[in-house]
């Protein structure tokens, strides 16, 4: 079963989520230049013209391909301009579940596109895909994606000990959040003009990297 099949846009009031392509490769080379920490492990970290050139054109789409999963570009709608990452991973189509993970340069943070991002993709993930839980783990340090969390409709479940560790090998506590098929949509969220299919979303938070 593979539910990401097609070109996947989805469109806020702020915000356009749409596949990576390889007019993004000038934005990720400076991202990766500025060594803004935010991106997904398995993107390029290193200013290779062939690599990150591969992964644009067909790497990043691996996990769509086969149902595994679905990275999507963030972009503001208005400039096109790209701000952050958010893909559904760990996708277990017996059991209709996934996780959920995003990220936000750090220039747009704090303007509540984590939110907007989080909100379009769970409420896609489980009215339009035929996913019934979507899981996002965010470690107990980490605030604003605790806040993110709790505004894009998600409920605490508990804490996952030493589930992760982090960038100083230290293992860390994760707290659990998940949404489910029988949640109502992400609250605070208004609906945007009803010819665009897939509505739009907008909250205020504050954002950064989900973990």
């Amino acid at each position: 079963m593979n539910a990401f099949e097609g070109d996947v846009r989805l469109e806020g009031e702020r915000l356009v989520l749409r596949p990576f392509g390889l007019d993004d490769a000038a934005a990720l080379i400076e991202v990766i230049r500025a060594k803004e920490d935010f991106l997904p492990p398995t993107f390029p970290s290193a200013l290779k013209a062939e690599p990150i050139a591969w992964f644009l054109g067909e790497g990043v789409h691996k996990l769509q391909k086969f149902g595994l999963g679905i990275h999507l570009a963030v972009t503001e709608r208005e400039t096109g301009e790209f701000v952050g990452t958010i893909g559904l991973f760990k996708v277990n189509w017996p059991h209709l579940t996934s996780e959920v993970g995003y990220g936000m340069r750090p220039s747009a943070r704090g303007r509540g596109y984590a939110t907007e991002a989080l909100s379009l993709v769970s409420d896609w993930a489980l009215r339009d895909c035929g996913l019934f839980r979507v899981e996002l783990r965010a470690m107990v340090t980490n605030h604003a994606s605790i806040r993110v969390a709790h505004k894009a409709g998600y409920l605490r479940e508990g804490v996952a000990r030493g589930a992760e560790v982090d960038d100083d090998g230290v293992s860390q506590d994760m707290i659990v959040f998940s949404r489910i098929g029988t949640d109502p949509p992400s609250p605070g969220v208004p609906r945007g003009r009803p010819e665009d299919a897939s509505g739009k979303l907008v909250a205020d938070a504050e954002e950064g990297v989900h973990r």
